[in-house]
């Protein structure tokens, strides 16, 4: 594999980075994309998305039209964040669910009640159908982060979601000093009913041990093999604990996203597994040559995991399905820290696509802190190709 180009696309605007929201083909055949984008106005404080379309492969772009905008509401301000979608080439629908967060006095709650929201759009007619919360775990968050949905052979849709483990009294649990909650993994399974209509519940969560990852298990990423199973890959994480390893966390399901194996690291097929930062990743497979790929933050420059850090160097991996592991002899990497760039430089928040003219990999994301730790919001949004092999 190899880095063919590196773009900017957008700048930030008066200091509001570019935050991604979601990114996918909206035809069955021809080269037809949707992009959403948002803008950041404090860590994990999205709003303002908007859409942008292209006809011609990503080779021009409409301008942005608003789609989300947050809202002022008694106790706080109503905002929008990670909608994930998914492109039914059976029903020429895409399927989006999204996160609404109330912020009280506008500000990050970690232990507020996040609910989710479905909108459909019909590329067909250009229109969206009115949002509806899917109610799955009453009064409870359930939340979709750096989700990447699939569907599967049998006709299921799988988003991967998470929510934070409960305590006895029902109150999030934070491991002792953390100020972020420990969550667990799970999966909406989406299923078309008789009359058309997709009818949602919730898999069982992923077992979480939190003397292994202090922060529990989020942000995962699920892929399909070819005998049926489903791969799930977690975000871990060690920031309690930096002398202890970080890894992703690897599990499996036989049954549709339903039950979990006991995680475990993520493996190569070469030596021990590889530490990892605090960050999401992707699983994908090319449709042009079937090989199954993983996209995400590894440490293989000598620095290793503390909690969220390092976000850099990005890189891209072929998988070997059986056994399940990073082929290490295939890393290649998509972006990293360049000379002169603080250490807090991050390419983790992105968002891609497989070229379905030329097979390559064209990742979008912001680099965040790559001017200053400080200010590190004044930061651009990026594109990125690269072949597969």
């Amino acid at each position: 594999m190899e880095l063919l180009a590196a773009e900017h696309f957008r700048t930030h605007v008066n200091g509001r980075p570019v935050v991604n929201g979601f990114l996918s083909y909206i035809h069955t055949r021809e080269p037809h994309l949707m992009l959403c984008t948002g803008y950041e106005d404090y860590s994990d404080g999205y709003d303002d998305f908007e859409l942008s379309l292209s006809r011609d492969n990503g080779h021009t772009w409409t301008a942005p039209k608003p789609w989300l905008r947050g809202r002022p509401v008694p106790g706080g301000r109503l905002r929008y964040a990670e909608p994930a979608a998914l492109f039914d080439e059976d029903t020429g629908k895409l399927i989006v669910l999204v996160d609404e967060n109330l912020y009280p006095d506008d500000k990050l709650d970690t232990d507020s009640t996040i609910k989710l929201i479905q909108t459909t759009y019909d590329p067909a007619t250009g229109q969206w159908t009115p949002r509806q919360h899917l109610d799955l775990t009453p009064g409870r968050y359930l939340a979709m982060s750096f989700s990447f949905p699939i569907k599967t052979s049998k006709g299921q849709l799988l988003f991967p979601a998470m929510r934070p483990l409960l305590d006895e009294k029902g109150k999030p649990v934070h491991y002792q000093g953390c100020w972020a909650t420990a969550d667990e993994s799970l999966t909406v399974i989406g299923e078309y009913a008789a009359d058309g209509e997709l009818r949602w519940q919730l898999g069982l969560p992923v077992p979480v041990d939190l003397e292994r990852s202090s922060r529990g298990l989020n942000e995962n990423t699920l892929a399909e093999l070819g005998d049926g199973r489903i791969a799930m890959i977690c975000r871990g994480d060690n920031s309690m604990y930096p002398e202890r390893p970080g890894y992703k966390w690897l599990s499996f399901s036989e049954d549709n996203a339903r039950t979990w194996s006991v995680p475990m690291p993520l493996p190569c097929d070469q030596g021990e597994p590889l530490e990892s930062s605090a960050t999401g990743s992707a699983l994908f497979r090319s449709p042009q040559t079937g090989k199954l790929y993983w996209l995400g933050n590894l440490c293989i420059q000598g620095e290793r995991p503390k909690g969220n850090y390092p976000r850099v160097p990005l890189v891209v991996a072929q998988v070997q399905e059986e056994p399940f592991a990073l082929k290490r002899d295939t890393i290649t990497v998509v972006g990293q820290r360049q000379f002169g760039e603080p250490a807090q430089v991050q390419m983790s928040n992105f968002r891609f696509y497989v070229d379905r003219e030329s097979g390559d990999l064209v990742v979008f994301v912001t680099r965040y802190a790559e001017r200053s730790a400080v200010d590190w919001m004044i930061a651009d949004y990026y594109r990125y190709r690269v072949v597969l092999t």
